[in-house]
């Protein structure tokens, strides 16, 4: 075995590493609500959401994943750029985990991408048509995450008729269960989204190094497809209990409801599912924290929201591209002083 196989090798476990990692850190996407509203409890909430992210990752075609096959351009790939964008999303993707703040995987990834392709060849680095797709679906996804989940509450408080401003006993048993199932969504959709990712990522290592084996960039193999699925649904069932915390209890001032829970929930599931649908990259945490936000103001009020948590979201969400475009390119400069490519 060469030792460039071995470094493709080592990119590929790196790959499956960042959707482990992945898993854990955005677990809290799809169980904060439900632990927190005590409509499930954590450990039978943490396993439904890996198994869920498991079947999203393997039954939703590979849209995604043939759009992150596509930012930086075949004659512009090579080991070390994969490498790099690995190392970048895995630093950044653990650094936020350890902080408990909820930032999304998938501007970890695209950011690092963006960063190592300009890097590698400069403007050219880059595939700016599906670079800007990416970026518009970054970008809308938190906004009609926060209008969807301020609608699906209010839909919710209606239709079940809990009492939001008094007891929290008067909450409906049924909402409970519309909660639980719309937990559930979040999970599946999760892995129809970012599981593919890490899919396209192997695809391209597959079809830079391994080509003579019939591995083609246009192409996810079945077995990548379920390792992929795999690392996502067990790194979702070692949990993130810091970041669950932070969605569960700091975003809102108030305690969540069932109804809210479930109105931030299947709005995001419902945004997701679209997106993998379409072939859009988005991002999970932050259209999940936005609908939360947007849900709290039906039941709350705006005075409810927490400033300081909002504050902390929105500044990932400026940093974390930016922060993963250095921790890429500076990771490619590193390698290529010792490993000439």
């Amino acid at each position: 075995m060469t030792p460039e196989t071995i470094i493709a090798v080592i990119a590929i476990i790196l790959a499956l590493g960042f959707d482990f990692v992945n898993g854990f850190h955005d677990t809290a996407n799809a169980v904060a609500t439900v632990i927190y509203t005590k409509a499930l409890k954590p450990s039978v909430a943490i396993v439904m959401s890996g198994l869920l992210n498991f079947l999203g990752a393997v039954v939703v075609g590979t849209a995604v994943a043939q759009v992150i096959t596509k930012i930086i351009p075949a004659e512009s790939v090579s080991l070390p750029v994969v490498v790099a964008v690995l190392v970048a999303a895995l630093i950044w993707n653990l650094v936020t985990w350890w902080y408990g703040i909820p930032v999304s995987s998938s501007h970890c990834l695209i950011g690092s991408l963006f960063g190592a392709g300009v890097t590698a060849s400069g403007m050219d680095g880059v595939s700016w048509h599906e670079l800007n797709k990416v970026f518009l679906a970054l970008l809308i996804s938190p906004l009609v995450g926060f209008g969807g989940g301020a609608l699906a509450t209010w839909l919710a408080l209606k239709l079940s008729g809990e009492k939001e401003n008094q007891s929290r006993k008067t909450q409906s048993p049924i909402m409970r269960w519309l909660h639980i199932f719309s937990s559930a969504s979040v999970s599946f959709s999760h892995g129809s989204n970012d599981g593919q990712k890490t899919m396209g990522i192997i695809t391209l290592i597959l079809a830079t190094h391994f080509s003579q084996f019939g591995y083609k960039i246009e192409e996810v193999p079945l077995w990548v497809m379920v390792s992929a699925a795999t690392a996502i649904g067990a790194g979702t069932i070692i949990g993130g209990w810091r970041v669950i915390r932070t969605v569960g209890t700091k975003i809102s001032r108030e305690k969540l409801s069932h109804s809210q829970g479930f109105g931030a929930s299947i709005s995001t599931s419902l945004i997701i599912l679209v997106a993998s649908t379409i072939g859009a990259p988005v991002s999970t945490t932050h259209t999940l924290s936005s609908a939360v936000a947007g849900g709290t103001i039906p039941v709350h009020g705006k005075d409810k929201l927490n400033p300081t948590t909002m504050k902390l979201i929105l500044l990932a969400w400026v940093l974390t591209f930016p922060v993963a475009f250095i921790l890429a390119a500076a990771s490619l400069f590193l390698l290529r002083l010792v490993w000439p490519a």
